[in-house]
């Protein structure tokens, strides 16, 4: 896992890119006004980086998937709330920890030269249509997956990236892709349903005990901090406000000993 401080790095180039950067007052408008975009369903995933932004001369590349926000878990958490926890940070911007996801993929063309894939969009270029069974498919690509890199060169432009597969065809072509489309589980029948379904349960189930137990040691002394914190998670999992969630914890969770728990809730 890589941490990226990347407001260090923004005032180390400061001297030779003044002209390309102008640094926000604040994280509200994160992570667009920085230069990156995220994607996903949770985890979230960098889809795009802006040449010449803060966020590109720090290292952050699209295929990353975000781990950690000034030193707090967000491993599993969609785009909005991790969006919602930084726009609270103190730091602008704020650090972040993240490793890459990019998987390579070899597709050996089929009889007629062909992939068997269309690719749309700008930054970034999503596979609009593969079929399982055309090469790509075999290959492991998939509708809803993105391709950032084109024989190990990032691409952002459909033209660009359209003109390099084009050259390829007839020969192996290597993709650089952030799997983000769905894929088929085999050989899940009814009874392995239920278990999974039991298992999930009970995952959900130790993780409350986990929490709860963490609550305890952090809040233990404190119950009016602890009965605030409570309301506000019930009204979250009631309302599913995932803004006006992360505008009121820092109100409740005061203290840096409190907002320990922040990567505990989900």
């Amino acid at each position: 896992m890589v941490i990226l401080h990347y407001s260090h790095v923004v005032s180390h180039t400061a001297s030779f890119a003044v002209s390309v950067l102008s640094m926000p007052s604040s994280n509200q408008a994160w992570p667009d006004e920085f230069g990156f975009q995220l994607g996903g369903s949770g985890p979230s995933y960098i889809l795009s980086v802006e040449e010449g932004s803060s966020a590109h001369l720090a290292g952050l590349q699209a295929g990353d998937q975000v781990l950690e926000l000034e030193g707090h878990n967000v491993s599993t958490l969609a785009p909005q709330a991790v969006v919602a926890i930084a726009q609270t940070q103190k730091n602008v911007p704020p650090s972040i920890g993240v490793v890459s996801r990019i998987q390579q993929m070899d597709i050996i063309p089929g009889p007629d030269g062909r992939f068997g894939f269309t690719i749309v969009g700008d930054c970034p270029l999503l596979v609009e249509d593969c079929s399982p069974c055309s090469p790509a498919g075999r290959a492991g690509l998939r509708a809803g997956d993105y391709v950032v890199e084109v024989d190990g060169v990032p691409v952002r432009q459909h033209e660009a990236a359209a003109a390099m597969i084009k050259a390829s065809q007839g020969r192996t072509l290597r993709l650089g892709v952030l799997c983000l489309g769905p894929r088929q589980k085999h050989g899940v029948g009814a009874e392995d349903g239920q278990t999974g379904a039991e298992g999930a349960r009970l995952d959900r189930k130790h993780k409350a005990l986990e929490f709860n137990a963490r609550v305890d040691q952090i809040l233990g002394e404190e119950p009016e901090v602890k009965e605030k914190l409570f309301t506000a998670l019930k009204q979250y999992a009631a309302e599913k406000r995932v803004e006006w969630l992360a505008s009121v914890l820092p109100d409740v969770l005061a203290t840096d000993e409190h907002r320990q728990l922040i990567s505990s809730i989900r």
